[in-house]
């Protein structure tokens, strides 16, 4: 999950915990639309949080970690 970083079973695109699977703080959120917003309020690009991540730079979004808000790697890296 993009969000809680959880591997349970759940919504992933609903998710909107404050807590991450450990009990840390969230960095994200899902907004009303459905997209990944930083706590700094910033779109974050959801390609780059998969697998393969994304290698096109954006203007309307961010490539920084939904998980920990690194920019060197995704939700699957985190």
């Amino acid at each position: 999950c993009p969000v809680c970083l959880g591997h349970h079973p759940h919504h992933v695109h609903k998710c909107n915990n404050l807590t991450l699977w450990n009990g840390s703080p969230a960095f994200t959120r899902h907004a009303s639309k459905g997209c990944l917003i930083s706590g700094k309020g910033v779109t974050l690009c959801s390609d780059w949080q998969k697998p393969n991540s994304c290698s096109i730079p954006h203007k309307s979004t961010k490539h920084d970690c939904s998980g920990c808000g690194k920019n060197d790697h995704g939700t699957q890296r985190c």
